[in-house]
């Protein structure tokens, strides 16, 4: 057995896929495969395409939506219940200069008023309907999605010892090349070229959610990509957290729900629902429950 790393640019990051398999016989073809859909999907749910589907709604307030839409919506409800509102893709990063594409670096602020009852989004059927002072943004589930989808897409075609990386959030399928479980570095958010820890999964997700990378200062304040839905300051202690769920839906949610909590309170909601996680603080400690 061999083991085929194809890697490239879409979702504003680095992405990865690897595949092990006896020969490269149709893998470029599928690797193709795969990038259109990750590119259909960027055109679908990127907030920093006008003409997205996710951007119509914004602008129009209603849509008529298909299977990924319908999934995306009800797991992040399901998350949102989960989290008690922490994790909530109503939440605005326009309201702190977020409003383009990272890489660009190009930072507007916009003060809009900002509804977050995420229950109060309406399904009828095919018809989703927002209240007009609500923004989506799925972001921060939507990866993850993708992830599982095209590992479940390369699997079908009879690879199943495959692993898909979208900057950090991966699923992995099977086994890796020595027939053991994938292992995952976890990097160093005080040193991103080392790694702190090497975790091992399989059929199942990873992802690490960090304010370390993503971000910036305005006028003398520093901002990072993950607001605090109960609270304008943004949370500076932990910096890194890493979630592995066997449900794809779980882990980028669950990351970036608990970067906004307190110490005390994500621990506890981790452990309460069986979370294995693994936390970075500022101050270099490191707190983790990998095994149950």
């Amino acid at each position: 057995m061999n083991k085929y790393e194809y890697d490239f640019k879409a979702l504003g990051t680095s992405c990865s896929i690897t595949i092990i398999s006896e020969n490269d016989n149709w893998l470029n073809d599928l690797i193709n495969k795969s990038y259109e859909q990750v590119v259909k999907f960027e055109n679908e749910f990127s907030r920093f395409k006008e003409d997205s589907d996710l951007n119509i709604l914004n602008r129009e307030k209603k849509l008529e939506i298909w299977d990924d839409f319908w999934f995306l919506i009800n797991k992040s409800k399901e998350i949102f219940k989960l989290t008690d509102w922490y994790f909530n893709p109503l939440i605005n990063l326009n309201k702190i200069w977020y409003s383009s594409d990272f890489e660009a670096w190009n930072w507007s602020k916009s003060e809009i008023d900002e509804n977050l009852s995420f229950d109060d989004v309406k399904i009828y059927w095919n018809l989703v309907e927002i209240d007009k002072n609500m923004s989506l943004d799925f972001w921060s589930i939507a990866k993850w999605y993708l992830a599982e989808k095209i590992s479940n897409s390369i699997s079908e075609k009879w690879f199943t010892n495959n692993l898909v990386n979208m900057w950090g959030d991966i699923y992995a399928s099977g086994t890796n090349l020595e027939w053991g479980n994938w292992k995952i570095a976890i990097a160093d958010p005080f040193n991103p070229d080392e790694s702190v820890d090497a975790i091992e999964i399989t059929n199942s997700s990873i992802s690490t959610s960090g304010t370390y990378l993503r971000k910036w200062e305005i006028d003398n304040t520093k901002y990072h990509h993950i607001r605090n839905p109960y609270s304008q300051n943004q949370e500076i202690e932990l910096i890194s957290a890493t979630i592995m769920h066997e449900h794809w839906y779980f882990t980028d949610a669950i990351a970036t729900a608990v970067i906004a909590m307190w110490k005390e309170k994500r621990v506890e909601f981790c452990k309460k629902n069986n979370i294995k996680f693994m936390f970075i603080l500022s101050d270099w400690e490191i707190i983790k429950r990998i095994k149950f």
